[in-house]
C-alpha cells in the first residue's frame, strides 16, 4: 500500500536522486558514500549497514517522509560525520534559529536532522515570492553538485 501524501518542496526542487541519511539523523550524499572507499573491503571497514526504502512510507510513521520522493538510503557508518543543526545553520545566515530548512528543494519536516558539512554543495536564502508560497525566509541546502539538479 502505498502513501497518497503530497511532498512539500520549492519550485526548484528537480532531482531523481535517493535522499542518504547516516548515522540515523544527518543528511549527507551520495558523494559522502563514494568517499568510503574503492573497494568491497574498504567500504565495509567503515559501514555497520545499509537500508534502502524505495517505497514511500506514511507521513505520520516517518519524519523523513517528505525526504522520499526519489527513495532514500539509511547508512550506519562505524564513524561520525561533522555536522550542524539546522538552528546552527540558521543563526549563522542571521535567520530565526526555528526557521524552516529545504533540502534540495524538499522541506526537512523534523528538527532532530543535522546536515553533514562534507554534504553541503551550495547554500540558498529563499524569498517568498507568488511561486513558492513561503511566509518568511528559508535555508534551501543542496547536497547535489549543479549537475545533478534536474
Amino acid at each position: 500500500m502505498f502513501s497518497q501524501d503530497v511532498y512539500i518542496k520549492l519550485p526548484q526542487a528537480k532531482t531523481k536522486n535517493p535522499s542518504f541519511i547516516y548515522n540515523k539523523n544527518v543528511i549527507g550524499n551520495e558523494s559522502i558514500f563514494k568517499s568510503l572507499g574503492n573497494t568491497e573491503q574498504e567500504v565495509k571497514e567503515k559501514v555497520k549497514g545499509v537500508y534502502v526504502i524505495k517505497d514511500q512510507p506514511y507521513r505520520k510513521s516517518a519524519d523523513y517522509y517528505n525526504l522520499t520522493e526519489q527513495g532514500i538510503l539509511f547508512v550506519d557508518l562505524k564513524e561520525k560525520l561533522i555536522s550542524k543543526t539546522q538552528s546552527e545553520l540558521n543563526a549563522f545566515f542571521g535567520m530565526d534559529k526555528q526557521s524552516e530548512i529545504y533540502i534540495d528543494g524538499y522541506l526537512l519536516e523534523s528538527k532532530k536532522y543535522k546536515i553533514a558539512l562534507k554534504a553541503i554543495m551550495e547554500i540558498e536564502i529563499v524569498e517568498p515570492d507568488a511561486t513558492n508560497h513561503l511566509t518568511s525566509n528559508v535555508l534551501n541546502i543542496w547536497t547535489l553538485k549543479k549537475s545533478e539538479r534536474y
